[in-house]
């Protein structure tokens, strides 16, 4: 479903649901980190939290990267902030790696890579 109103940006109600979902996703993961919980580090030396944590990132940034303009809307903007504050709270550089990765990913498919 898509709204208009006067920002540029469009805004899709689904953009709102789908952050949600990657912020609740990502207090869970908090939560097991707090309780010790997929904390055991496997051979990569990385935990499932950590795993967890990485394709969230990875996920959320070939939704928003390239030329795409998800999440980009005032009513999305402050949702999305906190959802990148909260990963990069978590496991920062996890997060940080993974969504880079997701945005390269995501410039090239714009790009017809």
């Amino acid at each position: 479903m898509m709204t208009t109103n006067q920002a540029s940006s469009p805004f899709f109600l689904n953009d709102l649901c789908e952050l949600a979902n990657i912020e609740g996703d990502l207090l869970v993961i908090a939560a097991y980190e707090k309780l010790d919980i997929g904390t055991q580090s496997d051979e990569d030396n990385f935990t499932n939290n950590i795993w967890a944590v990485g394709h969230l990132a990875e996920a959320l940034a070939l939704e928003c990267g390239g030329d795409s303009p998800r999440y980009t809307h005032p009513s999305c903007k402050g949702l999305f902030d906190d959802v990148v504050a909260l990963g990069r709270t978590i496991c920062p550089g996890a997060w940080d790696y993974f969504f880079g990765v997701g945005l390269e990913e995501a410039a090239a498919e714009a790009a017809g890579w």
